[in-house]
């Protein structure tokens, strides 16, 4: 049901050598069979209500001078354009309306501003005119600004919907005044293993967006109408009809890796390298690590501390893996694999590293980069430019010219300001978490490893 590789950085390391590093490539891919499913959708849509939701963004309008507060800001009135919460409606009529869901994919929306609410159930998303009229009801709401109440009711929903593929987007525009809780509750769906995908626009605190993603294998976005290498407020409608496709392609769900190691062996890092970039905590055992789409890989890097051995070829961990088929309704697992590692004298064997492996690796660390920059601007502008730059040509060399582009734009913002607007910043470190280039041979000119670990500070 589920196609498994296991590929070590390097099949030797160097024996009687002090604590080193050992990454481990987790390759996946759904057998052909199983891709061919298709699994029920169970999807919340947690969007904030506040009242600065209301600020017009799009389209033209009329200043009419007049001065307003509403929840503690003042805002002035115009006629005409479109608002942010006029937007996210929109988006979702035309997801309903689409006619890509059928009855097997069921949809819940919930609201929070300073109070929550479910405004319907999870609903098979055939029932249209039920979902139009939860969806005009969002604008019947005003308020600060609590996620946790909103994240609240959307686990409540979700959890116990077995056998599917369980999602939960959360649309934002500023800053919770319950972050401790928003965090609190991310673990609690990581540990269901519900995604949560994650948009933010405006004041909103991208550490804690891209803390729910990381926490919950999901992924998020930085929606700004003026960078053009963030997503526009405008294509809303496309992101979030891609979100849901996206969720009807995860054939495999539920996985959770199992790593027991041998003494002087620990498991310090688990990252998803490939389709997106997410980190996972460690507290949990089994580990809980999202869904595997269909027709194509999914990477992971598993990074382990060996203490120092003498020459010998041994077993330092056992790797297993359990998921769910739901579009089978099936559970399947892949048996407990022994790692084996050849110690050995020398540097000769040693030396030699699977170019691939390192590749992710290097992809993971241009993300330690960018934010190692982004905090430093300020500070140390040049410091920051220096590791933007190393992080760039990283980039370029790898193909993600997405990204490169985003970098870009950063550099020549700090070159001109000596520092990094909020926008420009969380721009930058949501495009390294996103798309990653899928790597299958060298690349020429890489940095080493030590090289790039000594610069990224991992």
């Amino acid at each position: 049901m589920l196609n498994v590789t296991i590929t070590p950085h390097r099949e030797f390391l160097p024996a009687d050598s002090p604590e080193q590093k050992l990454f481990i490539m987790l390759k996946l891919r759904p057998t052909q069979e199983v891709s061919s499913s298709r699994p029920p959708t169970t999807f919340a849509f947690v969007i904030d209500t506040s009242g600065s939701m209301y600020e017009i963004v799009v389209g033209q309008f009329e200043r009419t001078g007049n001065k307003y507060t509403q929840d503690g800001k003042e805002y002035e009135q115009v006629k005409g354009g479109q608002s942010k919460i006029d937007i996210v409606i929109q988006s979702l009529l035309r997801l309903v309306g689409s006619g890509k869901l059928n009855e097997n994919d069921r949809i819940a929306l919930v609201q929070f501003a300073d109070k929550a609410s479910t405004l319907i159930g999870l609903t098979p998303a055939t029932q249209v005119n039920q979902l139009e009229a939860a969806i005009a009801k969002l604008h019947d709401f005003s308020g600060g600004t609590n996620m946790g109440l909103g994240m609240n009711q959307a686990l409540k929903v979700l959890s116990g919907q077995n056998m599917s593929s369980r999602r939960a987007l959360i649309f934002t525009d500023g800053e919770t005044f319950d972050e401790e809780e928003c965090r609190e509750l991310a673990e609690q769906f990581g540990k269901n293993n519900i995604s949560i995908t994650a948009l933010g626009v405006g004041d909103y605190k991208e550490d804690l967006l891209l803390y729910l993603s990381d926490a919950t294998a999901g992924r998020c976005y930085h929606v700004d109408p003026e960078n053009p290498n963030a997503v526009s407020i405008e294509n809303l409608p496309d992101v979030i009809l891609k979100e849901y496709g996206r969720a009807q392609q995860e054939v495999i769900t539920n996985l959770a890796l199992t790593v027991k190691t041998v003494k002087g062996v620990t498991l310090s890092r688990i990252m998803r390298a490939y389709p997106e970039q997410a980190e996972f905590s460690l507290n949990q055992e089994p580990y809980p690590m999202g869904n595997i789409e269909a027709n194509d890989e999914t990477v992971f890097i598993l990074e382990f501390n060996v203490e120092s051995r003498p020459a010998t070829r041994a077993r330092i961990a056992q790797l297993g893996l359990t998921y769910d088929v739901p579009g089978q309704n099936r559970r399947g697992e892949l048996q407990p694999q022994n790692l084996i590692v050849e110690f050995v004298s020398g540097q000769g064997g040693a030396a030699q590293v699977d170019q691939e492996v390192m590749d992710y690796v290097q992809q993971c660390n241009i993300v330690q980069l960018v934010n190692q920059a982004t905090r430093l601007a300020e500070q140390d502008p040049q410091r920051s430019e220096e590791l933007l730059e190393t992080a760039r040509r990283m980039t370029v060399r790898i193909g993600n010219d997405e990204l490169a582009a985003s970098l870009n734009g950063a550099q020549e913002e700090l070159r001109k300001t000596r520092k990094i607007s909020a926008g420009t910043r969380k721009t930058v470190k949501m495009g390294a978490k996103g798309k990653t280039v899928k790597m299958s041979g060298d690349i020429n000119e890489e940095f080493s490893e030590e090289q790039i670990r000594k610069i990224s500070g991992t």
